[in-house]
Order: C-alpha cells, then sequence, then structure tokens
C-alpha cells in the first residue's frame, strides 16, 4: 500500500510491504528510496512504545541487533545486503531501523495464490537456489539456521 511521502533519515518511504499481523507487533517493512544513490531499499522498522518496555520489545531489540550484526557479514548475491541500521524516531516512537538493498522480486506465495503451476523441473531448480543459499549459510563461522523462508 502506498504511503504518503515520508522520509526517514536519508531514505524517502515509497511503499508499505507490512503484513497485519507484523504491523500489530509493531514490526513495519517498506520499500524506499536512499535519496544519495536513488537505489530503491527495503527497509525494516521496529517501533518502540514509548510508555512501557515488555520482554517482548526488548526480545525484540535484541533479535534486531543480532540481525544487524549478522547481515553485516554475509555476501551472496541471492541475500539482500546490509546498507544501514540507525534508531530515530518515526511516527512518535523510538524505532530501530534496517536497511538492505531490494531485490525486486515476485514471491513464490503471491505466484501460488494467482494460480501458477509449477513444472517439475521449476521446482527442482527452486529447490537448487534454496539449497545454495541454505549451504552458504550453514558453513558460515558461526552457522545460520534461517527460521523464515518464504
Amino acid at each position: 500500500m502506498p504511503v504518503a511521502t515520508s522520509v526517514l533519515g536519508p531514505y524517502t518511504l515509497e511503499q508499505e510491504l507490512t503484513n497485519q499481523a507484523a504491523k500489530l507487533n509493531g514490526r513495519r517493512t517498506f520499500l524506499a528510496k536512499d535519496s544519495q544513490t536513488l537505489e530503491r531499499v527495503a527497509i525494516k522498522v521496529i517501533q518502540i512504545e514509548k510508555a512501557v518496555h515488555t520482554a517482548d520489545q526488548w526480545a525484540s531489540i535484541k533479535l534486531f541487533e543480532r540481525e544487524v550484526k549478522l547481515l553485516e557479514q554475509l555476501n551472496h548475491p541471492a541475500i539482500p545486503q546490509y546498507k544501514d541500521a540507525f534508531e530515530t524516531v518515526f511516527e512518535g516512537s523510538h524505532s530501530f531501523v534496517l536497511v538492505q538493498t531490494y531485490i525486486d522480486a515476485v514471491s513464490l506465495e503471491t505466484l501460488i495464490q494467482s494460480g501458477k503451476r509449477f513444472e517439475v523441473t521449476e521446482v527442482i531448480e527452486i529447490a537448487e537456489r534454496l539449497l545454495n543459499i541454505l549451504h552458504y549459510l550453514h558453513t558460515q563461522t558461526s552457522p545460520v539456521i534461517h527460521r523464515d523462508i518464504k
């Protein structure tokens, strides 16, 4: 859904990509443009409620910090690259922001919902690409286990 022109640091937000469940948890994702390079980027924002700091919020902050450190070290063409991370106030809430390169592609979920039927060769190609990425992640000095494959 388009967002009213909004700026987050040097990034101009173009479209919100957040699903409803994530939004309810204070986690939002945006498609944006870097005002310096004009490159499209994906921005993840974790908004922290002002008055209440729950255990869930602290856990979200710790996971965010771990994700930033991890992404800074990864270098694979199929994994969005780390660009930036910072703290700011966004829509009145203290927020943690992660910026990554944006990979413009249709999600597998969208293809399936649109009625796409895959040939066996296509399924094998998707599996091989996924396994290549997982092999890269698992062979890092500290192996990375991905919990959210879509």
